[in-house]
């Protein structure tokens, strides 16, 4: 992470959020750019290591803070990341150890940053969330059953059909959901072969074969279109 010069202030280019550029004020800037660049030096930067009031005057020791451990926003940044990694739930206690680490900051001055940095990552993890929620969410409608007034997924049928009652294929397969006779009879279905029945028998033999989309493999549309 290498600080840029803007102005009077710095920002921050992260390489572990993408694009994100997070402003900082100088003091807390320099921080990550190493001993060699904050502001006093070397001896400057491990007295605010050590919780010693700064400059400005707006640190406060480690025990101040109830801090038993202190830590770099190197390290802030590698916890945000770990946590908020994936889309699955982040638990309370995981929350209360990212409000740890912010206050407890070797440099006072850095918390602010590493605030914003952890709910940036908070507001990417929640897009994730929603994002996989859609996703089940249209897997189970596709697994579902009945959708546009068939008995299975509408875009199976547009496969198979086209959404017509055809008469038999070279495979003997026919009628709006493509049946073969030996499958069409031993769902139910009345009659020598599917496309013969009625629209609403083909749909009660298509939704026992579909049993949930557990028998999607009947179909080999369903697999074409990434259903199995």
């Amino acid at each position: 992470m290498r600080p840029i010069s803007i102005g009077r202030k710095r920002r921050l280019s992260l390489p572990a959020a993408g694009a994100l550029l997070l402003a900082l004020p100088a003091s807390a800037a320099a921080l990550t750019a190493g001993l060699g660049s904050f502001p006093g030096g070397a001896k400057a930067a491990s007295a605010s290591a050590h919780g010693v009031t700064v400059k400005r005057g707006t640190a406060r020791t480690a025990a101040q803070r109830g801090c038993k451990k202190r830590f770099t926003v190197k390290m802030g940044e590698g916890a945000a990341n770990l946590i908020y990694s994936g889309s699955g739930e982040v638990s309370g206690h995981a929350l209360k150890v990212l409000g740890y680490i912010e206050r407890c900051q070797r440099n006072p001055a850095a918390q602010d940053f590493v605030r914003g940095y952890d709910h940036y990552q908070a507001q990417m993890h929640r897009a994730r969330v929603v994002t996989a929620e859609e996703a089940a969410a249209a897997r189970a409608s596709q697994q579902s059953g009945a959708s546009s007034g068939w008995a299975i997924p509408s875009w199976v049928v547009q496969c198979e059909s086209g959404g017509q009652n055809l008469p038999p294929n070279y495979a003997g397969a026919s009628g709006y959901y493509q049946i073969i006779p030996s499958t069409w009879t031993a769902y139910g279905g009345t009659g020598p072969a599917a496309y013969l029945a009625s629209k609403a028998e083909q749909d009660a033999v298509a939704a026992r074969i579909w049993d949930g989309g557990r028998g999607a493999s009947a179909w080999v549309c369903a697999g074409i279109v990434g259903i199995h």
